[in-house]
């Protein structure tokens, strides 16, 4: 399957997922009550400085503390990220040319990290990222509503928990409804190398460190207050938990629950599982402006692959369409040359 041609237009909010390999995002604590640093289910300010062991993240913290050091590099407005069993859903809305070239770089640094830090909890070398993100526009406020809510529900609506609250994974939903702060901590490992690595008095908890990070409100919440923010986001997320409850009441569905879901196997792949289907090209409310846009997208995609043949075949000053991004430029040489 070809990869979409990334385009990334300023003041426009996009729609990202991106798939795993297998359970990697399972939020599944380590059996040790007796020691809560060694309890990847601990919050974070649970942790004891003066306790000699080494803390161990959970993967909450892990995606958490990727997410807040990637935006410290390349800061993009961020509206929503939201991890599943196997996936996560991100919203973002690129305002200018310096934001729009971060997007990219963005996603490779939350990822990387991420990836890292998710096979040294496992113990495990693999890739953890089955796929590079699928970005689509939303072309109105309503439908980036719809899509920050369907992320947010993503446990409710696949039957894993009865209510958003209950989601033991990666959730930006407290903070988006009542304002809890996004703060995670994560062992600076390059630090820790510097000092030496593993030897006698380089402790990796001497490394810790802390980050923080806020989203940023749908462009058309901007004008709203914090109050109606959060009171509004409660609302359209209590009306999807009771469309899903009734969805699965005339289905005789029940929720799995977070203990089922805890005693899965992270490094386990689903029996069956979804197949990505076909990309949207975007998302609207008014078919009219769906169909505006995919006309606007052919018209786009004549006038990047000119551009692009033209750039490959040398000319480097060619101007690519606004939003779009130069492809690499790979140099042939002969047997002869080397």
């Amino acid at each position: 399957m070809g990869c979409r041609i990334r385009r990334f237009e300023a003041g426009v909010v996009y729609s990202a997922a991106t798939r795993c390999n297998d359970r990697g995002f399972l939020f599944r604590p380590n059996h040790n009550p007796d020691n809560p640093l060694l309890d990847a289910s601990c919050p974070a300010n649970a942790l004891d400085p003066s306790n000699d062991i080494t803390p161990i993240p959970s993967v909450i913290n892990i995606i958490g503390a990727s997410i807040g050091r990637a935006l410290k590099n390349h800061p993009i407005p961020l509206h929503w990220y939201e991890a599943n069993v196997h996936h996560e859903h991100d919203g973002f809305t690129p305002s200018d040319d310096v934001e729009r070239a971060d997007v990219p770089h963005f996603f490779r640094d939350t990822h990387s990290l991420i990836a890292r830090e998710i096979n040294r909890l496992l113990g495990r070398e693999n890739h953890v990222y089955g796929e590079r993100y699928r970005a689509e526009p939303c072309l109105d406020d309503e439908s980036a509503e719809q899509k920050l809510v369907y992320a947010m529900v993503n446990a409710v609506k696949d039957g894993q928990v009865e209510r958003v609250s209950e989601s033991p994974f990666f959730s930006t939903f407290r903070h988006l409804a009542f304002g809890e702060p996004l703060k995670f901590w994560y062992i600076d490992r390059t630090a820790w190398w510097k000092r030496g690595g593993p030897i006698a008095g380089n402790r990796p908890k001497d490394h810790m460190k802390w980050v923080t990070f806020e989203l940023t409100p749908l462009p058309g919440w901007e004008r709203l207050s914090v109050y109606q923010r959060q009171t509004r986001f409660r609302h359209l997320i209590h009306e999807a938990e009771r469309i899903a409850a009734d969805e699965r009441a005339i289905e005789g569905r029940s929720a799995v629950g977070v203990p089922a879901l805890r005693r899965l196997d992270p490094r386990d792949r689903p029996h069956d599982p979804n197949k990505s289907g076909r990309q949207p090209l975007c998302h609207a409310s008014d078919p009219a402006v769906r169909r505006q846009y995919r006309r606007d997208w052919r018209d786009f995609l004549k006038a990047y692959r000119a551009a692009s043949i033209a750039y490959r075949a040398g000319d480097l000053g060619v101007e690519f369409p606004d939003g779009s991004f130069r492809p690499p430029l790979v140099t042939m040489y002969s047997a002869s040359a080397l």
